[in-house]
């Protein structure tokens, strides 16, 4: 089966002139998306004005013919989202609630959320309980507007294995939270192999799938140029049945990001359409 998944570009669009440059940029390079950043202020979108702030965006991507399928939930859930302090956690879910509303008026559906990250003094059962009761949070305000969470693997020092990803995902006990699974995080963290990952979730438990290439335990590398076994990873896919978009998360260079920007596109491409 030859599929033909739409590829959006992850970047952080700053309030600063340039937005519909990037936007412009994305689009000639090939991507079909663009998976924003939410950011506390002075970006597209931002949660100090989730609502206009996404109807800008909307409006710009429209403009150059970019889709917004999906959003990272930003920095602001590193810090709370698995807290001791209850607090801190419903800051988590305040911050989900504008995240969400962005996200519907810019016409996505899955929100990109990191699961918080293990603290020094914390038991490892306490995170996993608080973000536990976070989620379950987030996924009845996610139910009403009809959209989805999608946790992703990152270097957290939490769920280390695609049976703790099962696990934690089945006691939330929602389907409006799944994973985003992050092929590159893999390898960077010296976790295993992304393609096994992928066939023990599968298409049950993996909402949304990032591309970024890396060697094992790092560093992060541009695609193709690390350790990561894409034919691997494209028979996994096609083995899931996995038609919907990948994220490539990469930063932009500092110098020439449309030569970047090109090569990136196709590349994402020769990996996930290449014939067996």
């Amino acid at each position: 089966m030859h599929l033909m998944n739409p590829i959006a570009f992850s970047m952080v669009l700053k309030e600063d002139g340039q937005e519909q440059r990037l936007l412009e940029m994305v689009r000639s390079a090939g991507f079909d998306g663009v998976e924003p950043t939410f950011l506390p202020e002075s970006s597209l979108p931002c949660s100090a004005d989730p609502r206009a702030s996404a109807q800008r965006l909307r409006k710009l991507a429209d403009q150059v013919g970019l889709r917004l399928p999906s959003m990272r939930g930003g920095p602001g859930f590193w810090p709370t989202f698995a807290s001791d302090d209850p607090a801190n956690r419903r800051l988590a879910v305040e911050l989900a609630e504008k995240a969400l509303e962005a996200l519907a008026i810019m016409g996505g559906d899955t929100l990109l959320i990191v699961p918080g990250q293990w603290e020094p003094h914390q038991m490892y059962g306490a995170i996993w309980n608080n973000a536990l009761q976070t989620a379950r949070e987030i996924a009845s305000i996610a139910k009403k507007a009809n959209l989805r969470i999608a946790l992703e693997n990152v270097e957290n020092r939490f769920l280390l294995s695609p049976l703790e990803w099962r696990r934690f995902l089945d006691q939330v006990g929602s389907p409006r939270v799944r994973m985003y699974f992050d092929v590159g995080n893999v390898v960077y963290l010296g976790l295993g192999h992304p393609q096994q990952w992928m066939a023990e979730l599968g298409r049950e438990y993996i909402a949304r799938i990032h591309f970024k290439d890396a060697m094992i335990r790092g560093p992060l590398t541009y695609l193709l140029e690390g350790q990561v076994d894409w034919p691997a990873v494209r028979t996994a896919m096609r083995a899931m049945g996995y038609s919907d978009w990948v994220g490539v998360e990469l930063a932009l260079p500092a110098h020439h990001p449309e030569a970047m920007l090109a090569g990136t596109y196709q590349a994402a491409r020769a990996i996930v359409n290449e014939a067996p």
